[in-house]
Formats: structure tokens, sequence, C-alpha cells
């Protein structure tokens, strides 16, 4: 008996508590500025613009770091550690900073660094990483695979 007398009541009461969670959530809407401003259909123009200016600017950003390596770029001097990846710092002041590098690659980097001098050689992008190719004065080469590839001054 009191199963059957509680499920109605439990049902009104999920029913209600919807139905303020709804108006909740319309009056937040509401107070949004963005929709004081702008329409649906002109936040859903800003994204798909504000989503092809970040794909141009990575394009940029990539084409900075290939046009970079092509040329005459110094050797690595530092090899530090961050949260995000590491940092090569080259010896013509510049740095590049790779993201998302293994531990066994950063291994690498580190023993190499002091018994060659590697320098970058090539980019390669691929549709989710980089591929940076390292070469020493000797000839070795170590590939690097990498999330996110960035110079800096």
């Amino acid at each position: 008996m009191f199963v059957a007398l509680s499920l109605p009541i439990a049902l009104v009461v999920l029913v209600k508590l919807y139905a303020v969670g709804g108006k909740s959530l319309r009056r937040r809407a509401a107070r949004d500025p963005l929709t004081r401003v702008f329409h649906a259909g002109e936040l859903r123009e800003l994204d798909a613009h504000l989503d092809r200016i970040a794909v141009a600017e990575v394009r940029r950003l990539d084409a900075n770091v290939v046009r970079y390596v092509a040329g005459d770029v110094g050797h690595v001097v530092v090899v530090s550690q961050s949260p995000h990846g590491i940092a090569l710092g080259l010896s013509d002041g510049r740095r590049l900073a790779l993201g998302s590098v293994s531990r066994s690659t950063l291994k690498l980097l580190m023993r190499r660094v002091t018994d060659d001098k590697l320098r970058p050689a090539r980019v390669d992008r691929d549709s989710l990483s980089y591929r940076l190719l390292l070469r020493g004065e000797a000839g070795a080469e170590i590939e690097v695979c990498t999330r996110r590839l960035a110079l800096a001054p």
C-alpha cells in the first residue's frame, strides 16, 4: 500500500523538479549578456568565424616553425622539462617548446645533447602530431614525436 502511494508522489515531485530546473535554465540564458547582444544564428556565425581564425593561426604558426627549421638554425644547448612537455634552448637564442613528449625520448635527448650538437633538421606535421628530426654533427639522428610544437623568441 505504501509503495502504491509513494510512486505517484515521486512522479509528481520529479515533474515539479524538472519544471523548476527548466525555468532556472531559461532565466540563466536570459541573463547571459551574449544572448542579449547576439541572436542564436549570429552566435553560430561568430563561432564559425572564430574557428576559421583559429585554424588559420595554427597554420601560420606551423609555417613559422617549418621556415625557421629550414633556415640556419642553432644547435640544442639546453633541454628543460616543464609540466606540459619540454623546451629545447638553441644556441641562436630561440626556444622550441614541445608538448607531450615521452619520458624515454626525454632521457635520450638529455644523454645525446652532451655528446652531439643536435640541430633541428626537419619538421613534419601529421593530423594530430608533429615529428621533429634532430641531426647531430656526426650524422646521428633522433626523431621526436610530439603533440604540440611552438617556436619562442
